[in-house]
């Protein structure tokens, strides 16, 4: 398949694993009661605008790892803890919208956007509260081997994740940032898909080797699903202008720019009074050929060639397909 094909393929994957928890989640929001205010037609609007656009890879990445482990597609038994997982993503989601100031998401209004930083913090709360509620009532039919593991996961995870936002936002204070440091946030970011597959993985019973090797996954896969983003970021002109201005430029730029000549150049279009589309497309092309960028795209094609060797890959049965078929949608081939 060419990447296209491999692209629609995964798509679809995606859907079908993942798309029956997202509806469920949606109706989970639209039917709770909340405070029939601010708040409540805060989540009916992230519920009919904003969720609708979410791909629902989560879910899907715990329904690989759940298949991988227990060897099986009956996926009942993770259905609960994956609705409440995407709810604590959705109040995430909504915080870090707030924290970006980001007003508009997939040409959609944020809730930020619009009914304002007070209420887009407590609709994140109530999500992330709801979430809690529900995963606490789904694990009651599990093993206490199960519970303790869950337990310990996930607040973790949930810190490690908070971490590496904060790590992000000093990183806004500094005129220069290293490579480096940056690309470790992304690592960081890529912990909450990691929690999805070890969720999956510790209903399934796996053994402690599966469950790494889906843990190691699923830090690729999340890594690269953030890495991806900051270069679609480049190729979108309003989320460029609002990085640039409000947060830290995209991880592609910040490569790009350790090159002085690119540097000077990016600065002097950043710096011309009148931005237009025309200023943001000579910076994307300027970023993407750069040595720098072609660096990084080689780094990202070394951990996806050693990630296809993971043991959950090599596995002969539907799990392991659609475990390589996602892990081949990151092409970054310079």
């Amino acid at each position: 398949m060419n990447q296209s094909e491999i692209e629609n393929a995964a798509r679809t994957m995606i859907e079908r694993r993942g798309q029956a928890v997202m509806e469920k989640t949606r109706q989970e929001i639209l039917n709770t009661a909340y405070d029939n205010g601010a708040i409540a037609l805060a989540l009916k609007h992230y519920a009919k605008v904003n969720l609708p656009l979410v791909s629902p890879l989560s879910p899907a990445l715990m329904s690989i790892s759940y298949e991988a482990a227990k060897g099986n597609q009956d996926i009942d038994e993770i259905e609960s803890v994956a609705v409440a997982m995407t709810l604590i993503a959705f109040s995430a989601d909504i915080h870090d919208d707030t924290i970006d100031q980001s007003d508009v998401k997939y040409t959609k209004k944020t809730i930020y956007g619009k009914f304002g930083t007070d209420v887009a913090l407590l609709a994140g709360d109530a999500l992330l509260i709801q979430g809690h509620a529900l995963l606490y009532r789904a694990c009651e039919s599990f093993s206490p081997k199960q519970r303790q593991a869950l337990s310990t996961l996930i607040p973790k995870a949930l810190f490690e994740l908070s971490a590496s936002e904060m790590l992000e936002i000093k990183l806004r204070k500094k005129t220069i940032i290293k490579p480096d440091e940056y690309f470790e946030i992304m690592r960081l970011k890529g912990v909450f898909v990691e929690m999805q597959c070890r969720i999956g993985g510790i209903i399934g019973q796996a053994d402690d080797e599966t469950l790494e090797a889906l843990a190691s996954f699923g830090r690729t896969v999340g890594m690269l699903g953030v890495i991806k983003d900051e270069f679609c970021d480049m190729l979108d002109i309003s989320e460029l202008e609002h990085r640039i201005k409000f947060e830290c430029p995209p991880l592609p730029m910040v490569y790009a720019v350790q090159d002085k000549k690119v540097k000077i150049a990016i600065k002097e279009l950043v710096e011309q009074p009148n931005y237009s589309k025309i200023i943001a497309k000579k910076i994307a092309k300027l970023v993407l050929e750069s040595e720098g960028v072609c660096r990084l795209k080689h780094k990202l094609s070394e951990q996806i060639n050693q990630e296809l060797k993971n043991c959950i890959l090599t596995q002969k049965n539907r799990a392991g397909y659609d475990a390589y078929l996602l892990l081949n949608v990151f092409s970054f081939d310079t």
